[in-house]
């Protein structure tokens, strides 16, 4: 147990006896020490004394060279217990007469001696040096050795005194500290019991007796003055008890109250959530049924207006035109719906990759060019220098840019469009800022709330007079958010309207981009080179309609078209054949796109051909990352179809030297073709 842990009563007998202990163990070894010391000094000159003597008594036997004398003198020794050994040396330092006790036995060579140091310690021995004189003159020089056994007798019995005297002092200071802790405590101890015993009953009128007028005195003072406060605050606190017992069951009566309110308002909130997600699933469904056939419309009225420009039927190709555009119209209508029941969902992903601002915003300029002529408007652009590369996701930031000018198109005849983009630094960030400002007629207060919200008109007139479904602003509205931008708008009624979309410099996402694999590139793969005279493209679909017009679409290209209407026979055709090109749909029966690319990724003699994803699933990350070089979404614009494929075929002819494959070849998924679509403003 630590000391620390010990009760008061122990530690205070502790600290009496370990102080007592303490003084009186360096009080005897004090004294044992300087007793010794002072025993050993008195040893050291007794035998300096005997040597003289000797010394004195052997003088004229050394120098008439007596040796029995001098052994005769040195036997007195005998008397003298303590000293072992003697001898004389003569001038020339060889033993001429000696005395031994016992087996103790000295050098046959006097040791070196100095008269500054006449005697030393040699291990249990005190040895002393003196020199034999006659009348002033050297005869020798005499040698004692006495052993220290009364100064060691002497150190064990004084040792044994101390000992006993401290063992007793240590039990009388044990005796005396017992009585005296009660001292200090006693009174402890009583507040410790009261303590207790108020923690126990809760009874606070108990007091702790007051015994003495120190600090424990006035710590008992102290501790009665807070049972006192204690006391007086229970009262109160026992009458606040009862209020507070009356209260909680009024709230309990209204928690249950509000719980039931609540549990309402929850299952109604379920149900709204259900009637959105029903909602989402059915709008995703439905356009995605829609796509398909609009995509055979779209396709066969473009094949048409090819044959009948042939034939100059100049009404008919107007009549296909009008197909071309109301299917476009529709189709841009399908996309803005999907884009939005993907938002609601979540899963509406972000594709990031680096561009060039300006090339972007000339080829909106171009796409929107018939959009402007068509109310005499006039476009001024600014760029400014500062305004390079930014990272994000090129496809919305085209549509949100195209969805804002295209509504500047619509509600403005005869007046200025103005586009103007900058960057600026704000919060440690740096940001890339459109606005979009036109001198149309403009947008009232109360009509602003209502904005950016979906399939909601700012104003029902005008959506009669100029049409739109009210699906642009909220898309472009959700696209800057998505990429941690902001979008606002300022306008007067009569005087014109100016959107502002800020989008970060460098976006990030919550999660990273998923890597490509080894071997997927934005640039095509040059193909095996083939023996036949045409280049052979595989198209793999289910759709007999979308292989058919393929078909007659790509053989105008000069290409040998071969059709699979499903996944193991176009991996047969792509063994047999190894085609310049492979277009390959993902939803197909039995074995679905996804895994036809894997496979033709994952054959040595397959993998180099360029595969094109041509399917209604807009899902461009995943097929980038299985190795797919072009994804396009049906509807597909045929003439973005033909200049990638004679790309590819250009790559291919240029082999084997390395081509870096243009920019224009970068996937835009569904963005490009909807470019050639009206798209309303909503207001």
């Amino acid at each position: 147990m630590k000391f620390q842990d010990l009760s008061i009563k122990r530690k205070l007998i502790l600290m009496t006896m370990l102080t007592s202990s303490i003084a009186l163990l360096l009080s005897s070894v004090s004294f044992l020490i300087y007793d010794l010391i002072s025993f050993r000094n008195l040893l050291t000159h007794d035998l300096a004394t005997q040597a003289q003597i000797i010394g004195y008594n052997s003088a004229a036997a050394m120098a008439f060279k007596d040796e029995p004398a001098a052994t005769a003198t040195l036997s007195a020794l005998t008397a003298k217990s303590d000293i072992v050994s003697a001898a004389l040396y003569s001038p020339n330092g060889q033993m001429f007469a000696h005395y031994f006790r016992d087996k103790q036995t000295l050098p046959n060579a006097v040791p070196i001696c100095s008269p500054e140091n006449s005697y030393r310690f040699e291990g249990q021995f005190l040895e002393v040096c003196h020199e034999v004189t006659l009348n002033g003159d050297r005869v020798g020089t005499l040698l004692l050795q006495s052993d220290m056994s009364q100064w060691s007798m002497r150190a064990r019995r004084y040792a044994t005194i101390c000992l006993v005297f401290a063992l007793v002092s240590v039990f009388f200071a044990f005796l005396v500290s017992s009585k005296l802790q009660k001292v200090i405590s006693g009174p402890i101890m009583h507040l410790e019991d009261t303590m207790k015993m108020v923690s126990a009953n809760k009874n606070y009128e108990v007091r702790a007796v007051k015994s003495y007028s120190d600090e424990i005195g006035s710590l008992i003072d102290g501790f009665n003055a807070m049972l006192s406060d204690i006391q007086q605050r229970d009262g109160a606190l026992r009458g606040a008890n009862d209020e507070l017992q009356t209260r909680t069951l009024e709230l309990e009566e209204e928690v249950s109250q509000r719980k039931q309110a609540q549990e309402e308002l929850l299952n109604a909130k379920h149900v709204a959530e259900e009637a959105s997600r029903a909602k989402s699933t059915f709008l995703a469904n439905m356009s995605h049924e829609l796509r398909t056939p609009l995509n055979a419309i779209i396709g066969y009225s473009e094949m048409l207006e090819e044959e009948a420009r042939d034939s100059e039927k100049a009404e008919d190709i107007r009549d296909l035109q009008k197909i071309q555009f109301a299917g476009k119209h529709l189709l841009s209508l399908i996309n803005d719906v999907l884009d939005l029941s993907k938002i609601e969902a979540g899963k509406m992903p972000l594709h990031l990759e680096t561009f060039d601002v300006r090339p972007m915003v000339s080829e909106i300029i171009t796409t929107l060019q018939p959009a402007i002529e068509k109310n005499k408007n006039t476009l001024r652009v600014r760029v400014a220098d500062e305004v390079s590369a930014m990272r994000a996701d090129v496809t919305k930031v085209r549509q949100i840019l195209f969805n804002l000018l295209s509504n500047a198109c619509k509600f403005t005849d005869h007046g200025t469009i103005g586009l103007d983009v900058d960057r600026k630094l704000e919060g440690g960030q740096d940001w890339i800022r459109f606005q979009v400002s036109d001198t149309g007629i403009g947008i009232a207060a109360k009509q602003r709330d209502n904005l950016f919200k979906e399939f909601a008109q700012a104003d029902t007139s005008i959506a009669r007079k100029y049409g739109g479904t009210g699906l642009g602003l909220a898309i472009s509205y959700k696209f800057v958010q998505l990429m941690k931008g902001r979008i606002g708008v300022e306008s007067e009624l009569g005087k014109g309207a100016t959107f502002t979309a800020e989008l970060p410099v460098n976006v990030r996402t919550e999660t990273a981009d998923s890597p490509r694999p080894d071997g997927a590139s934005d640039s095509p793969a040059a193909a095996s080179p083939t023996k036949t005279d045409r280049d052979t493209i595989l198209v793999i679909d289910d759709d007999a309609a979308v292989r058919e017009l393929m078909s007659r679409f790509l053989s105008k290209l000069d290409l040998n078209v071969v059709s699979a209407r499903s996944g193991e026979e176009g991996l047969r055709l792509a063994a047999q054949l190894h085609p310049v090109i492979i277009t390959l749909d993902v939803v197909m029966p039995e074995r679905d796109g996804w895994s036809v690319l894997n496979q033709l990724k994952a054959d040595p003699e397959l993998s180099e051909i360029p595969v094109i994803m041509v399917t209604i699933v807009d899902n461009e990350a995943m097929g980038i990352n299985l190795g797919a070089s072009n994804y396009l979404v049906k509807p597909v614009h045929r003439e973005r179809l033909a200049d990638l494929i004679e790309q590819y075929r250009l790559v291919r002819s240029s082999a084997p030297k390395t081509i870096k494959m243009p920019v224009s070849l970068s996937p835009t998924r569904k963005g490009q073709e909807r470019s050639e679509a009206e798209n309303p403003r909503r207001r």
